[in-house]
């Protein structure tokens, strides 16, 4: 999981619309201490969508030209909480430099982009096929619980 987390650089967001639409954009984004944080502007429509209703679900899947199926790229999906950071910015801007560049990130700067952190509830990792886990956290740390069923036959 930590690989996939490291190797890639946005992730999928899904987020309700006033009117209870689902609606599904991407954002860059950059992982600390457990935490998911994305910058994005206000004029995107998760934005609002966030700032009305703090659910969403994120996914960070394996990019289609480096997987060995489609049919069964790594992925980890999380439910979380989101809400606008206003503590430790600097320290979670200067993750985004380090991650997605400076040059970019101050030019971002002075624009309308806000940090929020995503708070991770619970997750699902897919490894491949029959190699599903369940993300718990607990005490701020992932504990992963292999799903066992039926599963593919």
């Amino acid at each position: 999981m930590q690989n996939l987390l490291n190797t890639q650089k946005s992730l999928m967001i899904s987020s309700l619309s006033k009117e209870n639409q689902p609606e599904i954009s991407y954002a860059p984004f950059v992982m600390k201490d457990n935490n998911l944080y994305i910058y994005i502007s206000k004029t995107a429509s998760h934005y609002q969508n966030l700032i009305d209703n703090s659910n969403c679900s994120v996914m960070v899947i394996e990019d289609e030209s480096t997987c060995k199926t489609v049919f069964a790229r790594q992925r980890v999906s999380f439910s979380c909480e989101a809400s606008i950071l206003n503590e430790d910015v600097e320290v979670v801007f200067e993750e985004f430099e380090n991650v997605h560049g400076s040059q970019m990130m101050m030019v971002l700067k002075n624009l309308d982009f806000d940090i929020f952190k995503l708070d991770i509830k619970k997750g699902r990792l897919v490894k491949g096929f029959g190699q599903a886990f369940d993300i718990l956290v607990k005490d701020g740390e992932f504990e992963l619980n292999q799903v066992v069923g039926d599963g593919h036959k």
